[in-house]
Parts: C-alpha cells; sequence; structure tokens
C-alpha cells in the first residue's frame, strides 16, 4: 500500500467488545495507534484522531459509566450457535462515530481504520459503511493484526486498501498524545513482540524490538508535565524479555520528577523472568498493579500450551512479589477457560492460589485466532463458524449445555476472599462445588511444592501433580500422647487490665476441657527478658562471621532463639495473644518474630518452619471493618496488626491463613463486656471445630 503524503487523514482504532461483563479494564487507547498518528504526521498529512474508546481503565467489577459503553448486535454462542449472546462495545457509539466525520473541517482523502482481533472484523465492516456514506471519495484503508493474520477479512469489511505488515518507521516514534484536551493516564511501550509461541497467541509473529528507556522517560515527562496524570500504562506483551533494560527503566522512572503517578503493567510479566531484584525494583517505582499469568496446573495442558514456564514459577513470583511489598490487591491473575478438555480441578487449584496471595483471579476465555495452533488443532470443531463468532465470550468450543455452568462460574470467581467463597458456593454446578471443596485439602500442599521445587521443567510439575493425586493421610499419633499447644502471650499488663491475657487464659481452659490430654506452654515473652537484634549477632547470624568469644547478650539471644524454635516445631497448634500497640503489634512480639525468622532464614540456610494451626487473639481500641478501606484511603496506615501476622507466620512457613478472634471497641468502656463475651464465643467455636477434625 502507499503511505500517504500532504493528505487529509481521519484515523481510528476500534473499541473493544464483550458480552455482559468487561473481562479487564478495556477502555485504553492503544499506543501504536498514537504512534501511527505521529508518523503520519512527520509525513506532511493532516491528521485527526477520531478516539473511539472510553479512557476507562477500571477494572471489570467497576460499573460501567453512562456513554462509555453501547449495545451492538446479537451472534451465536457456543459450538452450535443456536443460542444468541447480545454484543457490546466498550466505547463510544457509531452516532458519534458519525458525528466526528461530519464535523471534519477538511474532507479526508483517507479514512484509516485500525482493528486488532479478527473476530471483531464486522465492527470494521460497520465502521468502513458509516464513513462510506459521509465521505464516499475518501479511500478507506484498514489494518492491525485482523488483517495481518487473515487479509481476506479487509475485503469483507469494504476497505479500498489494507496494510499487512508492521510499519516500523511508525514504531520508533513517540506516541501524539494531542487529540486529547484531557488524559488521567498516560501511555509507554518498551518493548514490542515475543520469542514465546504460546498455542492460543499470535504476538510472535513480531520479532522482538526494544525501546530506549531514555527516550521512553523523555515523551512520558513530557506528558506529564502537560496532564498531570495519575498513573502510566504499560501494554507491552512481555515487558519481561529484557529484564536489565526494565530494571533501568524502573530505577530511572522513580529517581525522576513523575512522583505523582504510578505504573501498571497490564499485559503480563513472564513469571521465570521475574526476580526479585526486579520486584523490589518496581515497588520502588510505584508500580500500582501487574498482571501474572497463571494459565493452568494441568500438566497436559500446559504441555499443548507450550509456555516456556510452569505455575512453578508463577505460584514462586507471588510469594516473592508478596515479601516484595508489591500491591497484591491490585496483581491479576490471569487463567484460561473454555477448552472442550478443560480441567476444573486445575482452574480452582490456581483459584485458591491466587485468593491465598489475596492477588485477584482473573480468567479469560480462550479466544481464537486463525494461524494459532489452538484455532488449527480445533478446526474441525470451528470450520461452519464464521471468525466473527469466535469471541471468547461466546465460548466457541463448547455445547450449548455447559454455557451456563461457565457463566455461573465467572460470576463465582468474582468473588475475591474465602469468607465470600463459602456464602455463595451455590453458583457453582454440584460438580464444581465437589472439585473446589476437593482443591481446598489440597491447596496448601500444592503451594508449598511448588516454593520448595528446584527448577521450573514440565517433569517437575507432573511430579508434583501426581504428588496432589495421592491422598495424603495423616499418621495418627500414639496413644496417651499429649497434643502441643504454644501460647505466645505479647502483652506487659496483668490480667485484670487485659483483654488479650483473658482471651488466651479462656482459650486455655476451653481447650484443655476439649482435649484434657493437650499439654500447653505458655510463652510470656514478656517475663523473657528478651533483648533486640544487636550488631553481633547481625554480624554472626547474617554475614557468618566467626567470633571466638560471643558477648553475654549475644550468648542469650541464641539461647533464646533456639528455644523458641525449639518450642514452634514440636507444637502442634499455635495460640498469639497480642494487643494493637501503634496501629501495630508490640515491640516485644516483632522483636520475637524476628530472631526466629532470621535465624531460620540466614544461618540455617532459609530451613523453614512447617504450617500448622495458628490462632491469633488480638485486641484493640478502635474498629477496623473492611469497608473503612473504601471511606477513607488512610486505612492501609490505621491497621497492620493483621497484615504484620500474616507476612511474618506465612514467611516463617507456619501459616499462610492465620485465624483472627479480634475485639476491638476497648476504647468505650461500656463496650468491654460485649467485645469479651463475642470473643470468647468465637473462641468456644474455633475450639470445637479443631475437636471436629
Amino acid at each position: 500500500m502507499n503511505i500517504p503524503i500532504n493528505k487529509n487523514v481521519a484515523i481510528l482504532s476500534t473499541p473493544p467488545t464483550f458480552v455482559g461483563e468487561r473481562l479487564c479494564p478495556l477502555g485504553l487507547v492503544p499506543i501504536a495507534i498514537l504512534k501511527l498518528v505521529a508518523y503520519l504526521k512527520g509525513r506532511g498529512n493532516r491528521v485527526e484522531y477520531i478516539n473511539m474508546h472510553s479512557g476507562d481503565v477500571q477494572d471489570r467489577s467497576a460499573p460501567v459509566r453512562p456513554g462509555e459503553s453501547s449495545e451492538w448486535k446479537e451472534k451465536p454462542m457456543g459450538c452450535t450457535g443456536n443460542r444468541k449472546a447480545k454484543m457490546l462495545i466498550h466505547g463510544r457509539s457509531f452516532e458519534y462515530f458519525a458525528q466526528r466525520l461530519k464535523g471534519l473541517e477538511d474532507k479526508p482523502h483517507e479514512i484509516w481504520i485500525s482493528c486488532a482481533f479478527t473476530f471483531d472484523y464486522d465492527l470494521v465492516r460497520d465502521y468502513v459503511a458509516i464513513a462510506r456514506k459521509i465521505h464516499p471519495a475518501a479511500k478507506i484503508v484498514v489494518g492491525g493484526d485482523f488483517v495481518r493474520e487473515t487479509p481476506e477479512l479487509a475485503k469483507r469489511a469494504g476497505a479500498d486498501d489494507w496494510c499487512t505488515e508492521r510499519i516500523p518507521e511508525a514504531d520508533a516514534c513517540a506516541p501524539d498524545f494531542s487529540s486529547e484536551k484531557k488524559w488521567e493516564y498516560g501511555l509507554f511501550q518498551l518493548q514490542l513482540g515475543c520469542v514465546n509461541k504460546c498455542s492460543f497467541c499470535h504476538i510472535s509473529m513480531d520479532r522482538p524490538r526494544r525501546f530506549e528507556p531514555d527516550e521512553v522517560l523523555g515523551y512520558m515527562q513530557k506528558f506529564y508535565d502537560r496532564y498531570r496524570p495519575t498513573s502510566f500504562w504499560n501494554w507491552d506483551p512481555n515487558v519481561t524479555l529484557c529484564g536489565r533494560q526494565l530494571g533501568e527503566f524502573l530505577d530511572k522512572f522513580a529517581d525522576s520528577p513523575m512522583k505523582g503517578a504510578t505504573i501498571s503493567f497490564g499485559k503480563g510479566l513472564q513469571p521465570n523472568l521475574v526476580t526479585e531484584e526486579l520486584l523490589k525494583k518496581m515497588v520502588r517505582a510505584r508500580v500500582y498493579s501487574a498482571t501474572l499469568p497463571m494459565e493452568s496446573a494441568n500438566y497436559e495442558t500446559l504441555k499443548r500450551l507450550n509456555k516456556p514456564y510452569t505455575l512453578i514459577s508463577s505460584i514462586k513470583t507471588l510469594e516473592l512479589a508478596k515479601n516484595a511489598g508489591l500491591q497484591m490487591s491490585e496483581c491479576r491473575c490471569t487463567s484460561l477457560l473454555g477448552y472442550p478438555d478443560d480441567d476444573f480441578s486445575s482452574f480452582f487449584r490456581v483459584y485458591l492460589a491466587v485468593l491465598k496471595y489475596k492477588a485477584v483471579p482473573s480468567p479469560f476465555p480462550v479466544y481464537l485466532f486463525p494461524g494459532s495452533p489452538d484455532y488449527k488443532k480445533y478446526y474441525s470443531q470451528l470450520k461452519h463458524k464464521d471468525l466473527a463468532d469466535l469471541h471468547g465470550q461466546l465460548w466457541p468450543l463448547l455445547p450449548e449445555k455447559d454455557i451456563d455452568k461457565y457463566l455461573g462460574l465467572f460470576k463465582f470467581i468474582e468473588l475475591t476472599d474465602f469468607r465470600s467463597v463459602k456464602d455463595n458456593l451455590g453458583l457453582l454446578s454440584a460438580d464444581l462445588k465437589g472439585k473446589l471443596l476437593q482443591e481446598f485439602e489440597r491447596s496448601d500442599r500444592f503451594i508449598d511444592l511448588c516454593l520448595n521445587a528446584k527448577n521450573d521443567t514440565l517433569d517437575e510439575f507432573r511430579r508434583i501433580e501426581k504428588e496432589i493425586a495421592v491422598k495424603k493421610t495423616s499418621r495418627k499419633k500414639p496413644a496417651g500422647k499429649a497434643k502441643n499447644i504454644l501460647c505466645v502471650i505479647a502483652n506487659p499488663a496483668p490480667e485484670r487490665r487485659s483483654v488479650s491475657r483473658h482471651m488466651a487464659k479462656h482459650f486455655i481452659e476451653t481447650y484443655a476441657k476439649a482435649n484434657p490430654a493437650a499439654k500447653v506452654t505458655v510463652l510470656d515473652l514478656c517475663e523473657e527478658g528478651l533483648p533486640f537484634i544487636n550488631r553481633e549477632y547481625v554480624e554472626v547470624v547474617y554475614y557468618g562471621e566467626k567470633k571466638d568469644k560471643l558477648s553475654a547478650e549475644t550468648e542469650k539471644l541464641i539461647s533464646l532463639v533456639e528455644k523458641y524454635i525449639g518450642q514452634l516445631k514440636e507444637a502442634d497448634e499455635i495460640v498469639i495473644a497480642t494487643p494493637m500497640y501503634t496501629l501495630s503489634i508490640p515491640a516485644v512480639l516483632k522483636a520475637y518474630l524476628e530472631l526466629i525468622a532470621s535465624r531460620l532464614y540466614y544461618f540455617y540456610s532459609r530451613k523453614m518452619l512447617s504450617p500448622k494451626p495458628v490462632l491469633c487473639l488480638l485486641t484493640r481500641d478502635g474498629f477496623y471493618p473492611p469497608g473503612l478501606a473504601v471511606r477513607d484511603p488512610r486505612f492501609p496506615y490505621m491497621n497492620v496488626q493483621e497484615t504484620i501476622l500474616t507476612a511474618a507466620l506465612s514467611f516463617l512457613g507456619l501459616a499462610r491463613e492465620p485465624k483472627f478472634i479480634v475485639a476491638g471497641g476497648l476504647d468505650r468502656k461500656e463496650y468491654i463486656p460485649r467485645a469479651i463475651a463475642l470473643a470468647r464465643k468465637e473462641i468456644e467455636a474455633y475450639v470445637a471445630a479443631s475437636a471436629r477434625k
């Protein structure tokens, strides 16, 4: 095709389509179209960009605002197509497009329409028809991945000409943002293309190309100075392909004057390329959200998908991200559904692992593109279908009888905490409910096996899968052997003034009645004389220095930590009773946890403890209900009591999901008796449930 010079050009990119609910933030303008605008202007063209995108960058759970989406048409669902679904466009209406075309000051010589997806070629056809009616003399050119994959779709869409190749000179341009007076977000691109040959993807048709961090930061800074966005979005297909370049970019962004903006990585970080160092750089660079692929926990599926990693790397990356301080509530973990041979046990295994790290499950139906291995594999089931009917949310590979089951599953997986999961099991069919409950029992073991895997290979993952499939039976303790309970108390106040001590005492008494043979060890940290970690201890434990003689204080630290580690290893269950101090936990409890963690991690080369039930009895003056997080942005900093205990206990290997019983509102004297009574009931219920196990 001939690229115009000194012409009037109108250009747009098609907004995404969806059924029912959006699966991800869909309103972003593609950065490639803004680079193309800059390139065409550089050739002397007068370019008018018609922005058909909503601009919305919210998650799918956010309500669609008026004007963001419009109804389009019905399309057939499932492999037979007997059932219909209403397609929507997440963007501006056809009427808006027509008004913009009519309002152009200069009649366009050419109208360019870019589209990414083959299943949206009929949307391109609708835009072509409108453009043809309003400007019949204009040459209509289509481009984008949809026509690169299947050039004949350009003719079906009614175009006069089409572009089947990338324009490298356009890719090298800085994006032109001048079409809009106001931007709430910015965009940046560090690379394009991919080396991976995944079964469902077509990105590898472009060879990887990198863009220099200094050049990228240059146009980001200009954009920031003009528009003051709160966030920059990266939509690179595989931004971690060059870790050194990404690390350099993150360091320079962190040190730049763009302090009021965060970064989001929307398309995914390749898990086996993510390092602890890279995650720390991301935290320093104010990365707000990121996407992590966790396609499947099934060996055969992973083999077919042809990924260079398995779920082993994904689980390890979640662990590293949590420890680095990445905002897990904005970490979206993507998986795939919609194949005829979907393994729902595998799906729930992924789902539960994501929930346990407090990340966000984000499954996608499989989208089928001509030329991809998946399309070729299932061609016999697809050959009777129009390419416009292969949108993932139309479930083109599924029999009609299964569609409602999948729709119910998608509603269910929007629940991102375990309490909601238990309250909404009715959304699942009976067979799915059974598989979910089975995976509840396996989940902790599966995560531990992944974290302890020596390497990430298909063979190693198959070993884990086989080990999970074998039901692990716990060995019964010899008759008469006492169950060991360790009760750690971290409150210097006497029992008559301490609600947390009162709760600990009630637990011990209740537990003893239900388990007469139990042996309870009480560790009162305030009577231990526990010193803080000192310089000599750091030199010996952290750095492995040899000392002929240690000070009495360091000797005491080592003696105490060995005692504490021994107690934790011997305990069958652990109870921690602690008040809230300065919105967190008392220093003596923090010192206790730090001492144990440092000894295990550094001196014993990361030989952490094994999982066991942990109950935390917490007291505090105020109330910190979950809804407060919505009303008060300071909420994450107002209560870190549960957060710090969960992080520490998980790091030690003891528990990823400790049980919390909280007595709050103790600053109101009249409420104290009620708070104690409620806490006692919860303790009794916990002990009763424990006795039934």
